[in-house]
């Protein structure tokens, strides 16, 4: 098994899993560097509306850490999710290649990759939004034009704004905001059928059918996002006993790894363990025990 909280670049392509940014423009020219993987505030660069000279600075700032662990499988040691961290844009992405390529001998990997680079690279070529900000869904459709992979994949790009998060959802990738124990939103499913996402990619759906989401949060949040790795293994109950848990030493890097951990185990729990996928296989009709082996991705995300 490996897990990632490192990021690598490698010529502006993914290397790995995941990447950190705090200067965009920088890492595109770092062909080779690793940043570390310690905790980081994810901080702010104002940006102005481009339709006027007003500067926009939030009152509220995300502090974020991520990891991924991908599914063993053979010829794909670097599996089919993908994820990144903005710190100058407070945005974070996930994304989650649809595995059902492999039978077609193509690695939905390489697209979930390409659209998280094309994501990033998007971030400082778009316009921001009335009031400041990063647009999540002008990000995902400047990234879906220009990736050229073969495959497709579910995508989740989420945005800090001043006090609201707005994001663009497709599939079955997600998020959710916790708050004073409780989970007070999660972001819709898109699905056509059981385990059926929506996903971007050539001949598939495009962004224009993505969820829009403005949600108001408030200092002390913490948003949780991920792929269904997470989401098909973790109930929301666990997830906010997890973080609710772990929280007391601020240790970001220690509660992913939890979360992430959980979610590894209880998708190897073949036998006895209820999760959300085997209740949704019991409502479809395909009734089944245990969780869902799958790659894993997870980003916890705290509102200062």
């Amino acid at each position: 098994m490996m897990m990632t909280t490192e990021p690598l670049f490698d010529n502006w392509k993914f290397f790995d899993h995941s990447v950190h940014i705090d200067d965009i423009q920088a890492a595109a020219a770092a062909a080779g560097v690793v940043e570390s993987s310690k905790r980081r505030r994810l901080k702010y660069s104002p940006t102005a509306d481009t339709n006027s000279d007003e500067v926009i600075i939030p009152s509220l700032k995300m502090t974020g850490a991520s990891v991924c662990i991908p599914m063993e499988k053979p010829g794909k040691p670097r599996g089919e999710d993908a994820h990144f961290i903005s710190t100058k844009y407070q945005t974070i992405g996930v994304a989650d290649g649809v595995g059902g390529w492999a039978k077609l001998g193509i690695d939905a990997g390489k697209y979930s990759r390409q659209l998280m680079m094309n994501s990033v690279r998007s971030l400082r070529r778009q316009p921001r939004c009335v009031g400041g900000g990063v647009n999540p869904k002008r990000v995902l459709q400047h990234a879906y034009k220009r990736t050229t992979a073969k495959g497709s994949s579910t995508a989740c790009i989420v945005t800090l704004s001043g006090d609201k998060l707005r994001a663009a959802n497709v599939g079955d990738s997600g998020f959710l905001v916790i708050r004073n124990g409780g989970v007070v939103y999660r972001s819709p499913t898109q699905q056509r059928g059981f385990n059926c996402p929506y996903q971007l990619g050539i001949g598939k759906d495009n962004p224009s059918i993505c969820d829009e989401i403005e949600f108001s949060v408030k200092s002390g949040d913490v948003v949780v996002a991920g792929t269904d790795g997470l989401f098909d293994n973790v109930g929301e109950s666990e997830v906010v006993e997890i973080i609710t848990k772990t929280c007391r030493d601020g240790d970001l890097n220690w509660q992913v790894l939890y979360l992430a951990n959980i979610a590894l185990y209880n998708s190897m729990d073949a036998y006895t363990k209820e999760t959300p996928f085997s209740i949704a296989s019991r409502k479809a009709g395909r009734p089944r025990k245990g969780g869902k082996r799958d790659d894993i991705t997870v980003i916890i995300a705290r509102i200062e």
